[in-house]
């Protein structure tokens, strides 16, 4: 298993401008904006019956101090703009009465799984959603499984004051160990082993569908709005560059130059060439991709280079969005989606 801290998991400059750079101007979802949440005093069980392997009362350990379940949930708030923990509950056949309005901008999500969740909270440039509005969601189990750098001790103690708060900081857990962790909590052990082998099977299917990705080089550019400049997003230990190694694809000698920070200046466009070249695209990514230097990349002057342009309907690149988010629904749609981007420049 790969080490949990991957460099693109620590960048969460990187994270907050994957939502809000590569979303265009996308508004908050009307339908979370206006749904009211339900009555705090209706007990809505929104889980699959329980396994009986968890024992409650159950103490949830943070860096900022421990909380306590006392008996198994009913009603979960999710407080993390980046959906992780979202994807990871509905995995498991749950729904939150409380979540991140980005959930709806997951094309690997049926329609059914977001209209069923009872408030969107608007999280369309990342913050934190303040504590108000989680209590009057009246949750019974706070989760906050990928917490940008922002959560404090003060964000903590308003939040415990609540509900209990399960935690872990972003880029602590894998997408496997964060949905074990919540199936753990949640007392859905079993369903969180099978939903992880699930992903992981339709990874290892999609590998074996295509051998001819074998030993060939994959990078992957970000290319956001002028203001922000082009990202290298493939980088060695990054999560896009885990993606490409799942699907046999190897990172070219020059990924090692971008691991600082992903920038790429003109002195190093030159580098970003590889055997698939996939640029993921902005609603105005010009500046970049008609410039000369890429021009004369190689697999751009050859006709190789894979664009793969923001949906301009929903004001969202998906592809470049998911890679912030990947999750245990969210890896199988990717490396589906990278398959495809792939097969354009493979043949």
């Amino acid at each position: 298993m790969r080490t949990p801290r991957t460099r693109t998991s620590r960048l969460i400059g990187a994270v907050i401008a994957g939502l809000v750079l590569v979303t265009g101007c996308a508004t908050p979802d009307d339908r979370g904006a206006d749904r009211a949440p339900e009555s705090s005093g209706a007990a809505a069980t929104v889980l699959p019956a329980a396994e009986g392997a968890t024992a409650y009362p159950l103490t949830l350990k943070t860096p900022f101090g421990d909380t306590t379940l006392d008996r198994r949930p009913e009603r979960i708030a999710i407080v993390t703009a980046n959906t992780l923990d979202t994807d990871a509950l509905i995995a498991l056949g749950g729904t939150p009465v409380f979540a991140p309005s980005t959930v709806d901008r997951n094309p690997w999500l049926d329609d059914d799984a977001v209209t069923g969740i009872a408030k969107l909270w608007d999280a369309e440039a990342g913050t934190e959603v303040s504590a108000e509005s989680v209590a009057a969601a009246a949750p019974d189990l706070i989760v906050a499984l990928a917490a940008y750098e922002t959560f404090d001790q003060a964000r903590f103690d308003k939040l415990s004051a609540i509900a209990p708060v399960l935690y872990a900081p972003q880029g602590e857990l894998t997408w496997q160990e964060l949905t074990r962790k919540l199936g753990d909590t949640l007392d859905l052990t079993d369903a969180a082993v099978k939903a992880v082998e699930t992903a992981e099977r339709s990874v290892a299917k999609t590998r074996a569908e295509h051998p001819e990705f074998r030993g060939k080089s994959a990078t992957h550019v970000i290319v956001y709005d002028e203001k922000y400049g082009p990202y290298y997003a493939s980088s060695p230990g990054s999560d896009t560059a885990h993606l490409f190694e799942q699907l046999g694809f190897v990172l070219p000698e020059a990924a090692a130059k971008f691991t600082k920070d992903g920038t790429i200046s003109d002195e190093l466009v030159g580098l970003i060439d590889a055997d698939f070249l996939l640029l993921s695209t902005s609603a105005s990514p010009a500046y970049f991709v008609d410039a000369p230097l890429v021009e004369a990349v190689p697999a751009v002057a050859d006709g190789r280079a894979v664009i793969n342009p923001q949906d301009k309907e929903a004001g969202t690149n998906h592809f470049a969005w998911g890679l912030n988010v990947q999750s245990v629904l969210s890896v199988p749609w990717l490396i589906d989606q990278l398959a495809e981007f792939g097969g354009r420049a493979i043949r």
